[in-house]
């Protein structure tokens, strides 16, 4: 699938309303389908490139009971594995940091950071151990956006395929040049689909943001699908002077009028949201822990090498979105307490939440249900 072969969703479409079961944010027994058919089959950003910039730099990956390694080889290729010795299975590493091999901790085997196996104390004990067959368990992985992604599903898409021509619309931007003013791990009392829900519902924009960004907003955005992702493309302060503000901050391109002066936001499915502007980049991407919990992690970029008024309208975005996402924050939690009392069995949809009713179809698609 390509850019051209988007397909508009308009708000006035009522083709699109629909409604939710609300067991869905509450039930543990939908939460694991979530996780079998959707997270371990799905493309999943786990870390910047900049990450593991030089050889032997690893991060791993610790999510709905999976744990990866993702590391720089010595030839500057970025690899995902299982974080599993092949041994008797031990955890190899923790967090991130920089080896010249990945060693158990348990036995001492030893493997190349291409993951195959480079040594096995006495290994004259075993049966008929073949080494070239030992090596880790790989994982796919690709870099795009400046992000590594990994998918668990060995036989899935590619990700190039997955993103459904997102990758082409998006290359203006150059966000591999970004480099974040602030990133941060936000544990939530809530189901991870709320919090992703709240950041593209136009719906809540004139009560919970009235007095923030509410007012630089006219009208509702329009609404793009390429295929499981959305884009809204918002409008904020559409004046003279953001205009002339824009051309002074503005580097990368070359960018459409559009992608100048108007807020891009995207959801590729399941969990990973962005906010784009030229000079800056939001990421929200959220990870389920619980029926009724998960982690934000959240990060605001700047372009690298942001200067004068570029860097301080980068600081100065970044401080009204953390205050806006205070505003969703408490928000979302009275969604959270009220869905979980079981009272309301379905929730109906308005046709500003059509973003959330094209999720929901696809989140059906994927679980069976």
């Amino acid at each position: 699938m390509t850019a051209s072969d988007s397909k508009i969703l308009k708000f006035g479409n009522t083709a699109h309303v629909r409604r939710i079961p609300s067991h869905r944010y509450t039930d543990a027994n939908y939460l694991e389908l979530e996780k079998d058919r959707v997270f371990r089959r799905s493309w999943l950003a786990v870390c910047r490139v900049d990450d593991v910039s030089r050889p032997g730099a690893f991060r791993t990956f610790e999510q709905f009971g999976e744990s990866v390694i993702v590391v720089r080889d010595e030839r500057g290729k970025i690899g995902a594995f299982h974080n599993t010795c092949r041994h008797r299975g031990s955890k190899l590493l923790d967090g991130c940091g920089r080896v010249e091999a990945i060693q158990c901790p348990y036995h001492g085997w030893s493997y190349g950071l291409d993951g195959s196996l480079r040594s096995v104390p006495r290994a004259d004990g075993f049966d008929h151990l073949s080494q070239s067959r030992m090596g880790l368990f790989p994982v796919r992985a690709d870099t795009w956006a400046g992000f590594v992604w990994i998918n668990l599903d060995e036989e899935g898409p590619s990700l190039r395929s997955a993103l459904a021509g997102l990758d082409d619309e998006l290359e203006a931007y150059h966000l591999d040049e970004m480099e974040p003013i602030q990133r941060k791990v936000i544990p939530l009392p809530v189901n991870w689909k709320t919090m992703l829900e709240n950041v593209t519902d136009f719906y809540h924009v004139p009560v919970v943001h009235g007095r923030t960004v509410g007012w630089a907003v006219d009208e509702a955005p329009d609404l793009v699908s390429y295929g499981d992702h959305t884009r809204q493309r918002l409008d904020i302060a559409a004046y003279g002077w953001r205009r002339r503000l824009d051309g002074m901050c503005t580097r990368g391109g070359p960018y459409s009028e559009k992608q100048l002066t108007a807020l891009h936001k995207y959801l590729i499915f399941p969990n990973f949201l962005i906010n784009v502007l030229p000079y800056h980049l939001t990421v929200m991407q959220v990870f389920p822990t619980e029926a009724e919990r998960c982690e934000l992690h959240y990060g605001f970029y700047r372009r690298k090498g942001a200067r004068g008024l570029e860097r301080l309208r980068g600081y100065g975005t970044w401080l009204a979105s953390r205050y806006i996402l205070l505003e969703d924050l408490k928000i979302i939690e009275r969604f959270q307490a009220g869905v979980s009392t079981g009272r309301l069995a379905t929730q109906q949809l308005h046709l500003e939440e059509a973003a959330i009713s094209h999720f929901h179809s696809v989140l059906s698609r994927w679980v069976g249900q």
